[in-house]
C-alpha cells in the first residue's frame, strides 16, 4: 500500500526510510573504521610501505568484533527499514542515492581489506600465475617457500589449496598481480579497485533494467548499490564474486532484445560469469526459460555459453576443471545441515544422508519458489527463475559463505517487493556473523569470542538457516509471497 504525501502514513514512510539510511550509513562509517585502524582480528596485515594504508593501532579482538557486528547488524536492519518505507510510499532523491554509492565505494575500495583474508589468496594465486607458473597445480606453499614478499603473507588456511576459481579470475588476478608490483599491498589494492568498478558498473546496469519506474530504482539502490551486507564482502573484502555480477547483469540486458545475436551474446556474457565463479551459471536457468520461445535466441544463447566456457577453460590445463569439481562435497561454517550431522555423529565427513537432504531440499524450495514467488516485471521474465534456482542452491548448498550473496541480492532487487526481502536480508545478516572477524581464527578468549565459537557458529547459525528454510517452505505453500494490494 502507498500512502499519499503529507498524510501521516506518508510522514512514518518518509521517518522509516531515512532511518534506514542513517543505520546504512552507520554500517558504512563503521566499515571504514575497522579497516583505518590497521591489521587486526578483522583486517590482515598487507605488510606497510605502501597503499592502501591505514593506521596501525592495535585495537582489541573484543573491539574489533563489536564493531564488525555492528556492521553487519546495523547494515542489515537499515537495508530492511528502508525497504518498509519504500513500500509505502517514500521516495528519496535518486541522486542521493547515486552519490552515497559512488563515495561509498570509493572509500571502501581504498582503503585495507576487512572480514576476510580471500583477497589475499587471489593476490598470491596472481603472483604464482605472474611468475610463470600455473595457479591450478602450484600451490601458495611453493611461493612461500621461495621467499617471495607476496607469498611470506599467504594467508595459512589455504597455503596448501590451489586456485578453485574460474580462469578470467585468473587473469584479473594476473593483471592485479603486474599492477601491484610484486607487493601485497599493491596487488591487494588493484583487485579492490577492480572489484569496486565492477559494483559500480553493476549498480548501473541494475539502474538501467529497473527502468523509469522510480520505486523500482531505489529498490535495486537499497539491494546493491547502498546495501551494507554487499559493500562489506564484494567492496571492502574485494571478493571475486563481484567481478561476476557485471557480465551476469549483462546477460539480463542483452536478452531483452530477442534474436539469434541478443541470445549470443547474453549466452557469452552468462559464459563469463560463470567463468569467474561456477555457481554464477545458475542464473542461466532463467534466460534459458525466457528465450525458450526463441528458437534462433536459445540456440544462440546456448552456442554463447559454450563458446565463452569452452574458450576460456582451454586456456587452462585440465586442474582448472578438476579444482573446481573437486570442492563437491565441501563443507563450510555456515553449513544449514550441521545440527543434523553433529547430531548424528557425521562431523565435517561428506555423508549420502546430507547429500540427499541436499539434493531434496533444493529441489522442492527451486519448483516452490517456480510456481510461487510473484510476477517478474514484464520486461524482464528471466529473473524469476534465476532467483528460484540461484536462491534452493544458496539456501540449502553446504558449502556457504555470506560473499555467495552476491549472486542473489542483484536478482532479488529486480523483483517486486514481497516477504522474501525480509527473509533473505535477515539470513544474510546470520551468515555473515558467522565468519566475523575474518582475518585471524585465534581469538584472545574472552566470553565474547567463547559465546561464538562455542554457541553461535555451531548451533544458533545453523539453526537459523534451517528456519529460514523452513519458512521459506512453508509461505510458499501459503502464497504467502504474492504482492501486496495496492490501493
Amino acid at each position: 500500500m502507498t500512502s499519499r504525501p503529507g498524510t501521516a502514513p506518508h510522514r512514518r514512510a518518509r521517518l522509516a526510510g531515512y532511518a534506514g539510511l542513517a543505520l546504512i550509513a552507520v554500517a558504512i562509517a563503521v566499515m571504514l573504521a575497522v579497516a583505518l585502524l590497521g591489521p587486526s582480528a578483522a583486517v590482515p596485515d598487507l605488510g606497510g610501505g605502501a597503499p592502501p594504508w591505514s593506521f596501525r593501532a592495535a585495537p582489541s579482538d573484543t573491539l574489533v568484533i563489536q564493531l564488525c557486528w555492528t556492521v553487519v547488524i546495523a547494515g542489515g536492519l537499515g537495508v530492511g527499514v528502508a525497504l518498509y518505507g519504500l513500500r509505502r510510499g517514500w521516495r528519496p532523491p535518486r541522486g542521493v542515492l547515486l552519490a552515497g554509492t559512488v563515495v561509498s565505494v570509493a572509500a571502501l575500495a581504498l582503503v585495507p581489506p576487512a572480514g576476510s583474508t580471500d583477497v589475499l589468496n587471489y593476490a598470491v594465486y596472481g603472483c604464482i600465475a605472474a611468475l610463470g607458473q600455473d595457479p591450478y597445480v602450484t600451490a601458495p606453499a611453493w611461493l612461500h617457500a621461495i621467499g617471495d614478499p607476496v607469498g611470506e603473507l599467504a594467508p595459512l588456511a589455504w597455503r596448501h589449496a590451489p586456485s578453485v576459481y574460474g580462469p578470467l579470475a585468473t587473469w584479473a588476478q594476473l593483471a592485479a598481480s603486474r599492477l601491484g608490483g610484486g607487493s601485497m599491498a599493491g596487488t591487494v589494492l588493484a583487485l579492490k579497485i577492480m572489484t569496486g568498478l565492477a559494483f559500480l558498473l553493476s549498480a548501473f546496469l541494475l539502474d538501467r533494467l529497473a527502468g523509469p519506474d522510480r520505486e523500482r530504482r531505489v529498490r535495486v539502490h537499497l539491494l546493491w548499490s547502498l546495501n551494507p551486507l554487499m559493500l562489506w564482502h564484494v567492496v571492502l573484502g574485494g571478493h571475486v564474486d563481484g567481478l561476476g555480477v557485471f557480465p551476469l547483469l549483462g546477460a539480463f540486458l542483452a536478452l531483452r532484445r530477442g534474436g539469434v545475436v541478443a541470445g549470443l551474446a547474453a549466452g557469452a556474457l552468462l559464459g563469463a560469469a560463470a567463468a569467474v565463479k561456477a555457481p554464477f551459471i545458475l542464473a542461466g536457468a532463467g534466460l534459458a526459460w525466457a528465450a525458450r520461445r526463441s528458437a534462433g535466441t536459445f540456440a544462440g544463447m546456448a552456442m554463447g555459453v559454450l563458446a565463452a566456457l569452452a574458450g576460456t577453460y582451454a586456456t587452462q590445463g585440465p586442474e582448472a576443471f578438476g579444482n573446481l569439481v573437486g570442492k563437491i562435497g565441501s563443507h563450510s561454517l555456515a553449513d544449514p545441515w550441521r545440527v543434523i550431522t553433529d547430531a548424528l555423529g557425521l562431523g565435517m565427513e561428506q555423508s549420502a544422508l546430507e547429500g540427499r537432504l541436499t539434493l531434496g531440499a533444493a529441489f522442492l524450495i527451486g519448483v516452490l519458489l517456480c510456481w510461487r514467488l510473484p510476477p517478474a516485471p514484464p520486461d524482464l521474465p528471466s529473473v524469476r527463475p534465476a532467483l528460484a534456482w540461484c536462491l534452493c542452491w544458496l539456501l540449502t548448498s553446504p558449502v556457504q559463505h555470506p560473499w555467495y550473496d552476491a549472486l542473489l541480492f542483484p536478482l532479488l532487487a529486480l523483483m517486486p517487493a514481497c516477504r522474501l526481502d525480509g527473509l533473505l536480508v535477515a539470513r544474510g545478516v546470520v551468515t555473515g556473523l558467522i565468519y566475523l572477524p575474518g582475518a585471524t581464527g585465534v581469538l584472545a578468549p574472552t566470553a565474547m569470542t567463547q559465546w561464538i565459537s562455542e554457541t553461535y557458529r555451531p548451533w544458533v547459525a545453523p539453526l537459523a538457516a534451517d528456519l529460514i528454510i523452513l519458512c521459506v517452505i512453508v509461505l510458499s505453500l501459503a502464497g504467502a509471497f504474492r504482492p501486496p494490494v495496492r490501493r
